[in-house]
């Protein structure tokens, strides 16, 4: 009897951890990455763990440009931004960058408190969205909430999605780096607030050599970005 007794405790104590195991995978969302993964079903940016550790880690510094005026500009984007020393040109500076970062990413982090607070706004999204193979008729979605999203800045610049190269850079994802390119510039000359930067002279020809990786900017490349930001308002000599 006692052993019948038990096995049956037994039995219930493994049931209950065997349940809250798969509470825990569900809530951490560690079934749904599993399943994508075997699929080859695209993990949403926002689900990865760099997305939600750089949200938490620009908390503070938003907590703080929020409560004061000194924040003259902010940048938002992918990792062209993250990677940016921004302060290095614009000491009053506010970097929003992250790595990986596609268009609905940036949407569901942007902070319509922050961008009616600071005055301007430098925005360059969108090569994410080609690299992760986002249909085409996506575009013109993303572009009007985009617009939506930072139509009460007191200024918007737009900087184009920058050439690429590469193998694994494929016709279709220029097709779509073009069209994302053309969708924004209409959006940005229907906005009052708004100044489009297409990438600076020579970055098409130059990419290998003002690139580390054929995508990212190296040295020569951000010096290239920052000289054309700088034709455009006051930055540090």
């Amino acid at each position: 009897m006692k052993k019948k007794t038990g096995t049956r405790v037994l039995l219930v104590v493994n049931v209950v951890l065997t349940v809250g195991l798969a509470a825990a995978l569900v809530e951490t969302g560690y079934v749904s990455k599993a399943l994508r993964k075997i699929s080859g079903t695209h993990v949403p940016v926002t689900e990865t763990d760099h997305y939600k550790l750089m949200v938490w880690l620009h908390e503070r510094p938003t907590s703080q440009a929020l409560a004061s005026p000194d924040i003259q500009i902010a940048f938002i984007g992918d990792s062209i931004i993250e990677g940016w020393l921004t302060s290095n040109i614009l000491p009053n500076s506010l970097n929003l960058g992250i790595s990986r970062d596609t268009t609905p990413g940036l949407i569901a982090r942007a902070k319509p408190e922050l961008i009616a607070h600071v005055p301007t706004w430098y925005l360059g999204i969108g090569v994410n969205d080609a690299l992760t193979a986002t249909p085409p008729e996506k575009i013109a979605e993303y572009v009007a909430q985009l617009k939506t999203v930072f139509m009460p800045a007191d200024r918007l610049i737009w900087r184009a999605v920058l050439p690429v190269t590469g193998a694994s850079w494929t016709p279709e994802k220029e097709a779509f780096r073009t069209a994302f390119n053309s969708a924004a510039q209409r959006a940005c000359q229907e906005m009052s607030n708004c100044t489009f930067l297409t990438p600076p002279d020579g970055y098409g020809e130059n990419t290998a050599d003002w690139t580390s990786d054929g995508l990212h900017p190296n040295a020569i490349g951000y010096r290239q970005l920052a000289q054309q930001l700088c034709a455009e308002i006051s930055c540090s000599p």
